[in-house]
């Protein structure tokens, strides 16, 4: 089934002098198996969202519904025992590596699959499992997770989440403080999951990252969503006004057009495109 936001509003501090409202009548729908980008300006309600998804927060006004959990402003629609989604939605928060807790990195990673009802072996072993698909091997199992890498620590928080195999994975600006390196690794990662079935909901300001993996795009401006496109559209229109850079593929492909040499957005999502694009158009002058 898909996520759906039906007249979404949802208000921090109500009734305060620090009274914010975060989203303003959200509607939207995340098909299952997508893999969408959720982007727009710092304030804007994007992580205000997926935080519905998983349910941490619930509605002021209207509803989410996940699979069968329906997260609802009024608590008579509100599913019973609403934590469960918790079992189907997997939620990276940014830095998650902030998360870690255990004294070993295997019961840090096998803590959700046991809080969701498995047996302590079979716990450790889905944990296993995630530790090798995350790229780190049996040396890391027995290690204190304070003792890693930057990236080595997230990439524990990470396969903590997916040890339970959730079937939605929502990931809140997962490149942050990683160098280009570490970035490009851990989104091949969340394409991997995606590939493998899994729908995938991202949070980022790296416009790059979103026109190389996502299939989807939603804008959120003043807790709205004011544009919901494919990233080969969006990104050969005038995004400045959502404050958004250019990808820069794109501002490649934007220069050569103003010069007389235009080419198809659509084809184009990153440089292997883009070269078989220039190549095909140079054939069509022959």
């Amino acid at each position: 089934m898909p996520i759906t936001f039906s007249n979404v509003f949802y208000t921090y501090n109500p009734k305060t002098p620090l009274e914010n409202a975060a989203l303003n009548g959200v509607d939207l729908t995340i098909e299952d198996g997508s893999f969408t980008a959720i982007v727009g300006r710092t304030g804007s309600g994007k992580s205000t969202m997926v935080q519905m998804i998983n349910a941490l927060l619930s509605p002021s006004q209207g509803e989410v519904v996940v699979n069968e959990f329906i997260n609802a402003a009024d608590k008579k629609k509100r599913t019973k025992k609403l934590y469960k989604v918790r079992g189907q939605v997997g939620l990276v928060f940014q830095f998650p590596e902030y998360q870690l807790f255990a004294d070993t990195v295997e019961k840090d990673v096998a803590f959700a699959p046991k809080n969701f009802g498995l047996k302590e072996e079979e716990a450790l072993e889905e944990a296993h499992k995630a530790l090798r698909e995350v790229g780190l091997d049996e040396s890391f199992d027995k290690r204190s997770p304070f003792e890693l890498s930057g990236g080595e620590k997230r990439r524990v928080a990470i396969a903590g989440i997916l040890a339970f195999h959730p079937n939605i994975l929502v990931v809140d600006e997962p490149t942050a403080g990683l160098d280009p390196r570490g970035a490009f690794q851990m989104m091949e990662l969340f394409e991997k999951v995606h590939k493998a079935g899994t729908t995938v909901i991202l949070v980022t300001h790296d416009m790059n990252i979103v026109l190389r993996y996502a299939d989807r795009v939603l804008v959120v401006d003043n807790g709205k969503i004011v544009r919901s496109s494919d990233p080969e559209t969006l990104f050969f229109e005038d995004i400045e006004k959502y404050s958004l850079e250019t990808p820069l593929l794109y501002s490649f492909v934007k220069g050569l057009s103003k010069r007389g040499f235009p080419l198809d957005p659509g084809k184009i999502h990153d440089v292997d495109s883009l070269a078989a694009e220039i190549a095909a158009k140079k054939g069509d002058k022959r």
